[in-house]
């Protein structure tokens, strides 16, 4: 709820602020916010493409503006945006693999220079393709959202180097409670810190009020009957961590304690025996490589065990 809170905050300072606020939390070009969305899907199944804008004070959906979707330079299809400002259009991959779309806007009709072209990849995968879901926030994101927000944010120490090797074998799938209006400071960031390519998959608003819990589980169980081997997920909520471990994957929770008060510690080793014991609760990228090397376990219990003896340290440091 926290989150939540802060999140929407932040988006109504952003909405209400002008360009300037705008520009620095949401990724705005002048008062446009221009967007285009990831797509992954098995073969035989269409495809959409969807680009949106939206502009102005409290950044509401522009319609009836051109977009241009390009592939390998030529135009493949034109579309107008309709009354949410979504332009989109169908396309059926021939083969599994990637295919990567330009979205741009036709000048026409604009009082101001539009915002540059934006990339989407539209993933076609085999139904038995090895897929992982990675959080962002507090799990390659080494810090909460509002870091992003305003270019500050680290990333998780070792994640990068973690995620090339599991890119290797899994397709990643960034799966991020965040809502789509933050689509360009999460794709840009991950750029940014050169993290494998993935298909980046966001809440909408309404989803994202819906909470957590309720959103990833929902988009996991779209993928699910989809793809037959989701296998793997990564996150920092208790409830993210059992959705995954619900659903048959290897299930991981990062927790950062270092820091934390002897009563923290205890509250989160409390809280964690909401979690199934099988589920990985972990510090650091590198113990998510052991267990997936089959190296070593790191199982919930554990972790509680370690949460409780770092608590009585803390108490007896401080007597």
């Amino acid at each position: 709820m926290k989150r939540i809170l802060a999140v929407v905050s932040l988006w109504c300072v952003a909405a209400a602020g002008g360009c300037g606020a705008q520009q620095t939390l949401l990724g705005t070009e002048g008062s446009y916010l221009f967007t285009a969305l990831d797509w992954l899907g098995p073969p035989g199944q269409e495809a959409r493409l969807r680009a949106q804008l939206r502009g102005g004070d409290f950044v509401r959906a522009r319609p009836g503006h051109a977009v241009r979707f390009y592939r390998d330079g030529k135009l493949f299809k034109v579309a107008e945006t309709d009354a949410d400002g979504v332009a989109g259009v169908g396309f059926i991959p021939p083969a599994p693999g990637d295919y990567e779309f330009t979205a741009a806007l036709d000048p026409a009709g604009m009082p101001e220079q539009p915002p540059p072209p934006r990339k989407l990849l539209v993933a076609c995968r085999t139904p038995e393709t090895r897929i992982a879901i990675v959080d962002l926030d507090k799990t390659v994101v080494a810090s909460g959202f509002h870091t992003v927000l305003i270019g500050r944010a680290e990333p998780m120490p070792d994640s990068q180097d973690v995620l090339r090797k599991l890119a290797a074998t899994h397709t990643i799938v960034y799966l991020t409670h965040r809502p789509d209006y933050f689509a360009l400071k999460s794709k840009d960031w991950l750029v940014e810190h050169e993290y494998p390519p993935g298909v980046l998959l966001l809440s909408t608003l309404s989803g994202f009020l819906s909470g957590s819990g309720t959103y990833k589980t929902g988009a996991i169980d779209q993928l699910r009957k989809q793809f037959s081997r989701v296998e793997i997920g990564i996150g920092d909520k208790i409830s993210d961590a059992q959705a995954y471990h619900d659903n048959a994957m290897k299930a991981f929770l990062i927790i950062q304690p270092d820091g934390a008060t002897a009563d923290e510690l205890t509250r989160l080793a409390d809280a964690l025996e909401a979690l199934d014991e099988k589920a990985h609760v972990v510090t650091h990228w590198r113990q998510i490589e052991q267990v997936l090397s089959g190296g070593a376990s790191h199982l919930r219990p554990a972790a509680q065990q370690m949460l409780r003896d770092r608590a009585a340290g803390a108490r007896g440091g401080a007597s």
